[in-house]
Order: structure tokens, then C-alpha cells, then sequence
């Protein structure tokens, strides 16, 4: 196992449980451990041996987590080595977190990917980077001892003998040779988060970093599970009066934090506060399947079609849901009815453990395969731009295709029975028309370009 160590400044618990969260997009096991016995420190633990597959080695996998903690506005220090203990020490003989060109000059003091590494890398250090009480710490020193390497080579059960077995113990697991279990967190089934402020703020700016925080926590959540959100809930809370809470959709389930960011600052700038707030909340309750876009070599389509949907996302965040809307088929003949605009966020849930079977994927696949040859063998029978109301016309003198036979609607009183033509009409258009065969009358009901 290799672990990475992130020792940071004292946090409030909820400040910690968010990275907690942010830090499971690296790796599935994640500990987090307050300050405690009077050290200034929170820490963080996570495995990433099972992570450098994926995100590379380990320096480079040290330097992405270091910028994304720099952009959270987090000073931390890190250390990799094979123990938990290993990493805190190399963790606290850093002097901050950094992240810069001539970060491979120096070789990783930082890093042990071995045992035998770390050893070497503990041999120079000061005993004061051990964490050990003060008290232990000083019998040491009194015994002319300066730096790890003279400590670790004396015998075990001297060291046990002579300063407690507490300090065996440690060095032990510093060293890999005794076992160090860590506590590992447990995620709740849904998400959700808060912060407080010290002071009340009564701009909506103000609220972008730390919410930037916790959608960071949300996103590393949401990875951690292989999940995604099509809508969370933000809550501003008040003193002595009702919290504003508002509830932020997409068009499509995302888990990515800068997205999420965005729409959410749409929807604040256009808020008018009633009043300061003192706190802000986050809540993510349904959790859908991730949306898989599979990417064309020689097409942008895909690209294309999700900044689309990141675009009426944003209109939809500033203008309302109601204010875009999206044509939908209607399973109705009558062509007038046969589509409906809804609000683009509109969209049923997908269901959490959706997995299609086999004969789904099949009829999906006959369909497809069959509209595609339709597509491909015979031009569209219907424009896609349809008259609001039909237009009374002359009969056409040149038909070019048809007739369809339309007969429905008898079960709610607007029933319909026409004849529809291709026709050409004047300067050469081509004219969607029908023959209404109560009236006899003929009608104008759609163009083609």
C-alpha cells in the first residue's frame, strides 16, 4: 500500500468532512483525523496505491492533488510513503503545499514509494518530526540522540526497555514492521454538507467560495460512487427567519464541480437577499447513473451536443424553467399534437441502477437500425415547420406525393379526417397541404425550405 498524508491548519468538522468528501475522487479509502494530544494539525490519509494506474505516478499524482487542495484556497503540506505514519512524517518535514515548475528538482523529499526509501529519506531528520509526546521527545534527547536514523538503529526492545513501548510501538509502525489500521469513512447514502460564517454576508458574490468548497466535496461524493446529479438544493441560512433554499437542475445528470459552479452563480446573481446570511447548506439527494458520451474519432457531434445542453443549462439558471423550452413527440397522429414544448429541465429521473436488459438493448437496436434506413432510402413525408393555425387555400394544381390518411381524435371531441399531399406551391416550395374530407375545403399546414 502506498499512503499520501495531507497535514492541514485546524478545521471546523464540517470543513473536514467536505475534503473528506473532495479527497474520494483519488481514492476509495480515505481517513480523516482532527487535531488531537495538542497537535495543531488535521490530517488526511489516503491509499493511493490502487490510484497511480489511473492517475499516473506518484509525483504526479502528488502535484494534481496539491493544485486542486491550492485551489480550494487550502494551505496544506503532503508526504507519500508506504505507511500512514510515514507519509505524516514526510508530511511535516515540508514546509507547505507546493506546486511548481522546479517541483522535480529537489527529487521528492516527500515521497517513498519502499520501505528501504523511507528509511533512507528518515535517517537525516530531526527527532522533533517524530509524534511522539514532548516528554519522550526530551528523554531522547537527553540520551544524545538527534535524528531518526540513531534511533532506529538501536534494537526494539531497548528502545521499549528504555522510553515505553508506546514509542516502540510508533516506530514500528512508522517503519512498516507493526500494523497501523486506520479508521476509514463510511458514506452516508446522500450528500450533504454546510458551512458557517463568522460574519454575515449580504452579497450573493460572497457565497462562490464557499460553495466552490463544498461542490468540491460533492464532486469527489459523486465520483467515489460512480454517480451523478441532475439537481441539488442550496439552503442560505437566516437568522430568526426561514432559510432561502434553491433547488438548481440540469438538463442532464453531471457530477463535474466547475458546472455545477456555474449554474449555481447564475442563480445567485440573480437572487435579491432578504436578508444576511450566516450560513450556506448543500444537499444532493438523488443520485442517477452517470450520462456516457461515446466520443467520434472523425466527428465533434458528441462535443457538440453537450455544450448545447451546458448552454441551456446556464439560460435556464438565469432567465427560469420556464423561460426555455424543448420540443417533445407526442404519441398523438394529429400533427398539431403530435409535439408539446416543455421546460428543459422537464426530464424524468434516470432510476439509480438502471441497467437495460438484453431485450431492451435489442429493440432499441431494431429501432434505431430500421430509422436509419428509412432515413437513408426515402425523403422526410413532414416539414418540420408547421403553420400555427392550418391556412385555408386554393386547391393545388400540382401534387407531388401523398395521399396520407389521417383520421383521429374522435375520443376527445377534436377529431380530424384529412388528406395530406406534398405540393408545389408558389416559387417552387414545396407545400405540406390536406383535403379535408367533411368540407371539401383545402388546407395550407406546413413548409419545406
Amino acid at each position: 500500500m502506498l499512503w499520501l498524508c495531507i497535514l492541514l491548519p485546524p478545521l471546523e468538522p464540517a470543513a473536514l468532512r467536505n475534503l473528506t468528501f473532495w479527497a474520494l475522487q483519488w481514492s476509495s479509502q480515505v481517513s480523516p483525523r482532527p487535531p488531537v494530544d495538542g497537535d495543531d494539525c488535521a490530517a488526511l490519509w489516503l491509499e493511493i496505491g490502487a490510484s497511480r494506474q489511473l492517475f499516473g505516478a506518484a509525483a504526479a499524482l502528488r502535484e494534481r492533488i496539491a493544485a486542486s487542495l491550492t485551489a480550494l484556497g487550502y494551505n496544506g503540506r503532503l508526504g507519500i510513503a508506504p505507511t500512514p505514519q510515514g507519509a505524516a512524517l514526510l508530511a511535516r518535514a515540508c514546509t507547505s503545499v507546493s506546486v511548481s515548475v522546479n517541483a522535480h528538482a529537489h527529487a521528492h523529499a516527500d515521497i517513498a514509494t519502499t520501505p528501504g526509501e523511507l528509511r533512507r529519506q528518515l535517517h537525516p531528520l530531526p527527532l522533533t518530526l517524530l509524534a511522539l509526546p514532548r516528554e519522550q521527545l526530551a528523554a531522547l534527547h537527553s540520551a544524545g540522540l538527534r535524528r531518526i536514523g540513531e534511533l532506529l538503529a538501536l534494537p526494539v526492545a531497548a528502545i521499549a526497555q528504555r522510553f515505553g513501548p508506546d514509542a516502540s510501538g510508533y516506530l514500528q509502525r512508522l517503519c512498516g514492521t507493526a500494523p497501523d489500521p486506520l479508521r476509514l469513512i463510511r458514506l452516508p447514502p446522500r450528500f450533504t454538507n454546510r458551512c458557517a460564517f463568522v460574519g454575515a454576508i449580504t452579497d450573493t458574490t460572497a457565497l462562490l467560495f464557499p460553495l466552490q468548497r463544498l461542490l468540491a466535496g460533492l464532486q469527489g461524493y459523486l465520483r467515489s460512487l460512480d454517480r451523478a446529479v441532475q439537481r441539488f438544493t442550496l439552503q442560505l441560512d437566516h437568522q430568526r427567519r426561514a432559510p432561502t433554499r434553491l433547488q438548481i437542475a440540469l438538463a442532464r445528470p453531471s457530477r463535474d464541480a466547475a458546472q455545477l459552479l456555474t449554474l449555481a452563480r447564475e442563480r445567485l446573481a440573480a437572487l435579491v437577499l432578504e436578508a444576511p446570511v450566516h450560513g450556506l447548506g448543500l444537499e444532493a439527494q438523488e443520485l442517477l447513473q452517470p450520462l456516457v458520451l461515446q466520443l467520434d474519432c472523425f466527428s465533434h457531434s458528441t462535443q457538440q451536443a453537450e455544450q448545447l445542453q451546458q448552454a441551456i443549462d446556464r439560460l435556464t439558471a438565469r432567465l427560469g424553467p420556464e423561460a426555455v423550452r424543448t420540443l417533445r413527440t407526442a404519441a398523438d397522429h394529429r400533427p398539431e399534437r403530435a409535439w408539446t414544448a416543455r421546460a428543459a429541465q422537464d426530464t424524468a429521473p434516470t432510476a439509480p441502477n438502471t441497467t437495460p436488459t438484453a431485450a431492451t438493448t435489442a429493440a432499441t437496436t431494431a429501432i434505431a437500425t430500421a430509422t436509419a434506413t428509412a432515413t437513408a432510402t426515402a425523403p422526410p413525408l413532414r416539414p418540420c415547420w408547421l403553420l400555427p393555425e392550418p391556412r385555408a387555400i386554393e386547391a393545388p394544381t400540382e401534387l407531388l406525393a401523398g395521399p396520407e390518411r389521417i383520421e383521429s381524435g374522435w375520443w376527445d371531441g377534436a377529431d380530424i379526417a384529412r388528406d395530406y399531399y406534398l405540393a408545389r406551391g408558389a416559387a417552387g416550395a414545396q407545400w405540406w397541404v390536406y383535403h379535408d374530407l367533411r368540407s371539401g375545403a383545402w388546407h395550407l399546414h406546413g413548409l419545406w425550405a
